[in-house]
């Protein structure tokens, strides 16, 4: 399957609203039948950088960071379209983005997200609760770095 990862323009909105919702109602299977809207895309995504993976011309899934914070936001793609190695593009096509070391937010519930994370080099920094649910922050663990312990302030 040939992927191409490249950035949002307009026309992209509507068929991205539809992706979201669909994929966020498949992960996010806790969550009330149409609790997910299509301007929730708009809310989720202000302000940020958004890329879009696209298959035969269609989008099939998006990343979106804030590039200030060096976060990333969202990384949604449509559920036909998982386990093909395209949340890995969208993940690679991030770090021009990426000013310092990168987070994002997990909830705890999406077990399948969270390991998806952990297998492309990101830990777990601390946990959290949020109006979502509970959560744990992440960052990605730079090359080298995975088996170094840290060291607390004072320590020596």
């Amino acid at each position: 399957m040939r992927v191409i990862v490249r950035e949002f323009i307009e026309a992209d909105r509507e068929a991205l609203r539809k992706l979201f919702v669909a994929s966020r109602d498949a992960a996010f299977s806790w969550a009330a039948v149409g609790t997910h809207k299509l301007e929730d895309f708009d809310a989720s995504t202000a302000g940020e950088r958004i890329l879009v993976a696209e298959h035969s011309c269609h989008p099939i899934g998006f990343a979106s960071v804030w590039q200030d914070d060096s976060f990333l936001h969202n990384l949604f793609v449509h559920p036909r379209h998982q386990g093909l190695g395209v949340g890995r593009m969208l993940l690679a096509g991030c770090d021009r983005y990426f000013l310092s070391v990168p987070t994002l937010k997990c909830l705890k519930a999406n077990e399948r997200a969270k390991r998806f994370y952990q297998s492309q080099g990101w830990r777990i920094r601390s946990e959290a609760d949020g109006p979502e649910g509970s959560y744990v922050l992440m960052e990605r663990v730079s090359p080298g770095d995975s088996f170094k312990p840290k060291l607390l302030r004072g320590s020596a």
